[in-house]
């Protein structure tokens, strides 16, 4: 089950530069939230903070009202990076990957509810038939799917994914986000997932979080993206358009506004 998020006032400054303004929001237990914004935004910065990795210079994170840095790095965040590199004759099955995700344990001393952990990973992101392949070998798609089964195995409340569907084909990025939705439906875990694609988004999170230049909207999809919203946080005029069920972004000011809606056709 999920835990409650709290973001309140979150302010984090890099050199002369501000990242993050003050930035409030909740995540409920079980609520899928979409995390959008062009490069440089704010929006790994967050999950840096999230994952007490960086201090902001005000206000706080509440985990089910407890300060946060009583629970970043334990078990109640599952945390998926960008994109990694992965060498294709790495002698690793997927099975031995996602057991890396258990604290200090090696296959000889697996418990049943290791593997039990380990089995439910792999199920419940669509990845147990790839249980005994190389990791190497395997697809863009199929390995972050196994990248994800690794951050669930110790059953966290609260999913953190940046960026998971980066460098995949279309379909392995829709494969991912209904993985992702589906294990927030079904786990109620609390799921943050950062993206380019406000498309792919808006078809699975139950609301977004939209980041630009130190400011933010948060809402449902219809609520952030709306001409006048955009045009306050970009400080430009951005319109928002409709092409059949796809959202497009058109602004001759700001080149980045474009790059949340270039994935889809």
């Amino acid at each position: 089950m999920g835990c409650e998020i709290l973001v309140q006032d979150v302010t984090v400054h890099l050199g002369n530069k501000c990242i993050l303004d003050r930035v409030t929001f909740t995540v409920k237990p079980g609520e899928f939230l979409g995390i959008i914004g062009p490069n440089g935004a704010g929006k790994t910065t967050l999950f840096q903070v999230l994952l007490g990795i960086l201090e902001p210079q005000h206000g706080r994170i509440l985990f089910e009202d407890d300060l946060h840095k009583q629970l970043a790095g334990s078990s109640v965040i599952g945390y998926v990076p960008q994109a990694r590199q992965m060498d294709p004759e790495v002698p690793m099955t997927s099975w031995d990957f996602v057991s890396l995700g258990l604290p200090h344990k090696i296959r000889p001393w697996f418990t049943s509810k290791d593997r039990t952990a380990i089995k439910e990973a792999l199920r419940l992101t669509d990845a147990e038939s790839l249980s005994d392949k190389m990791i190497g070998k395997l697809s863009g798609g199929e390995r972050q799917r196994v990248y994800l089964a690794q951050a669930l195995v110790r059953n966290p409340q609260i999913l953190l994914l940046d960026e998971p569907t980066s460098n995949l084909d279309p379909g392995a990025q829709e494969k991912m986000a209904a993985v992702v939705a589906r294990i927030c439906n079904e786990t109620g875990t609390s799921v943050l997932f950062i993206s380019h694609d406000v498309n792919l988004i808006a078809r699975y999170a139950h609301r977004i979080l939209y980041l630009t230049k130190g400011h933010y909207a948060v809402g449902t999809v219809e609520e952030v993206m709306q001409s006048d919203v955009l045009s306050n946080l970009y400080g430009n005029t951005v319109e928002v358009m409709k092409k059949g069920t796809k959202l497009m972004l058109v602004s001759d000011a700001d080149d980045a506004v474009s790059s949340i809606c270039h994935h889809n056709s």
